[in-house]
């Protein structure tokens, strides 16, 4: 079976388990091919060792479900314990690499019939064949089938769910999330998070990913620059004196010289957190063609960026040791409009903006010499303003489409994917290739997706893709969103009169950022330290800690960039 029908199958049970999970528990196939996996598991092993026991003798079902579960625990010699859990016609069959099943730690077993059983789990996780995680609405129950067999007066699996189950302790134990890039249309470097056995082969699993391209549905605005067909020599991506030797099959040498340029690019991105790696040489069948070194993990932001600009006593501009400093050029005519939403470029130089109050809340752009009316619509939400320089504005009285604007020039709807609740955020990615949505999901409850935004080759928004990416469930009413940086999300919702703060990257776990009573908008910042969360009474907050320290007062709004 393809490598993309794998995909799609895949990605079709994450999406029925993800629609159905909460009431109802879902069953996975229990047999099935060996599939080409996460990783060639003849590769070095994981640096973190777990040494779980074989089956014991006169073991009843129960204790053989539980333990064949422990025991993949471990990837040794291609899972070789776990597999002396099953039957021998069986073991060969049972393909631990299609994907994990990360669960909560509580998994109950119940015989059914005489050689049959289920083990029921709370989902927490999927994660998929190409490692790319995607959050379970809590409190979803799956139930995975097991079959027996006697095997010389011994219970042994004659039919399991392909996969393995792990706690999340476990799982962020021996998996670890990693970065890899893709290529919009425009040729701007767009991340993917992907999780990967925490192994020596760390760099084998990236090229191999790379080769492969985006998973979906970011396969419809991201692609790969490598020549379809392209492939390893070798099953390994071997490091010597930090120098990563990538023998490639001759479909690279239909690669011209700019898309070897941005293959490199990629790889020099994607690679940059592999431990003890500086560089890495491309060769095709032992030849190289071309070497270059890996990129720094983060690139230093100015200092600049990690001011925070607010609007205070009548002035708009960057908060400096508790000063107001005007922003140049634009920071009167921001505040003369009174607005309740500010976002700007990143270099401050152009601003979208929300003033008036309930229906007659309107969007506008301004510039040093310029004002243009944006959207007229009744309730409109912060807008967001993309390095292509469209403001991107939805409207609470219009749900279902988002309105992108290129001031003075063209202005279009989009329609969004079907969402199950009312928007209370949408915000687009710095690098302006995801668009973030806060959305309703139910009682005290709220769910944070994402869906990508198609572009032509001049960077102009034409398109979003046609299927929402979960990111995370939140415990609260929704209130706010901004983007951290291009691949975290922070989240407000409200719980009672306080506000809870969640930090939401894209394809692992949402993690507890503390709370804080009246709260009523967060800022990304640009980065975690830089977060801020302003409250009803105008008190801002920072991060300090666990927790949130008073910062500043009488803030009126606080702007984001971007």
């Amino acid at each position: 079976m393809s490598t993309s029908k794998i995909r799609r199958g895949l990605r079709a049970a994450a999406a029925a388990l993800i629609a159905l999970g909460l009431a109802a528990c879902q069953s996975i196939p229990g047999s099935g091919p060996v599939q080409e996996g996460l990783a060639n598991l003849d590769q070095a092993e994981q640096p973190v060792q777990f040494k779980p026991g074989g089956p014991m003798q006169g073991a009843g079902q129960d204790e053989i479900v539980r333990g064949f579960v422990r025991a993949a625990m471990s990837s040794s010699d291609d899972y070789a314990i776990a597999r002396e859990f099953l039957t021998p016609g069986y073991a060969p069959t049972w393909d631990p690499t299609s994907g994990v099943f990360v669960d909560e730690g509580t998994q109950t077993y119940r015989p059914v019939g005489e050689d049959n059983g289920e083990l029921s789990l709370t989902s927490i996780a999927t994660v998929d064949a190409d490692g790319a995680l995607t959050p379970v609405s809590s409190g979803a129950a799956i139930t995975l089938p097991f079959e027996f067999e006697q095997i010389g007066g011994e219970w042994r699996i004659a039919s399991a769910p392909n996969g393995i189950i792990l706690d999340r302790n476990s799982f962020s134990t021996l998996w670890t999330p990693r970065q890899l890039y893709f290529l919009s249309a425009d040729d701007r470097l767009v991340p993917e998070t992907r999780w990967f056995l925490n192994r020596a082969t760390l760099s084998t699993q990236i090229v191999g990913e790379l080769l492969e391209g985006p998973v979906e549905p970011d396969t419809e605005f991201l692609r790969t620059a490598f020549p379809s067909g392209t492939a390893l020599v070798s099953t390994s991506v071997p490091i010597s004196a930090g120098v990563a030797q990538i023998d490639l099959t001759p479909e690279l040498l239909g690669a011209d010289a700019a898309t070897m340029e941005l293959l490199v690019r990629q790889l020099s991105a994607s690679l940059s957190s592999v431990p003890g790696l500086t560089r890495f040489e491309l060769s095709v069948n032992g030849t190289v063609v071309d070497e270059a070194a890996v990129a720094t993990e983060t690139e230093a932001r100015g200092s600049e960026s990690m001011l925070t600009t607010v609007l205070r006593d009548g002035v708009f501009g960057t908060l400096d040791s508790d000063e107001v400093v005007p922003l140049p050029d634009i920071g009167e005519k921001i505040a003369d409009l009174d607005p309740t939403a500010v976002t700007l470029d990143d270099e401050r130089r152009t601003a979208a903006v929300v003033s008036g109050t309930g229906r007659s809340r309107a969007v506008g752009w301004l510039s040093e010499s310029s004002f243009v009316e944006i959207d007229l619509r009744a309730r409109a939400l912060k807008p967001s303003l993309d390095p292509s320089g469209y403001v991107w504005s939805y409207a609470d009285s219009d749900p279902g489409r988002i309105l992108v604007s290129k001031p003075g020039g063209t202005a279009s709807f989009l329609t969004l994917p079907r969402v199950s609740g009312r928007v209370a955020a949408a915000t687009v990615s710095p690098g302006g290739h995801r668009l973030a949505l806060l959305i309703e999901d139910g009682d005290e409850r709220s769910a944070v997706q994402t869906v990508g935004i198609v572009r032509d080759a001049e960077g102009n928004p034409v398109d979003l893709v046609e299927a929402l990416v979960p990111v995370a469930w939140v415990e609260g009413s929704p209130t706010d969103l901004d983007w951290v940086d291009e691949f975290r999300l922070v989240s407000l919702t409200r719980i009672g009169e306080s506000g809870k703060i969640t930090l939401a990257p894209l394809g692992q776990f949402a993690t507890d950022a503390g709370a804080v009573p009246g709260a009523v908008s967060v800022s990304g910042g640009g980065g975690r330290a830089l977060m801020r969360v302003l409250d009803a009474d105008g008190w801002m907050f920072a991060p300090q800690g666990a927790g949130w320290q008073r910062q500043s007062e009488g803030v009126e709004l606080i702007a984001r960039v971007g």
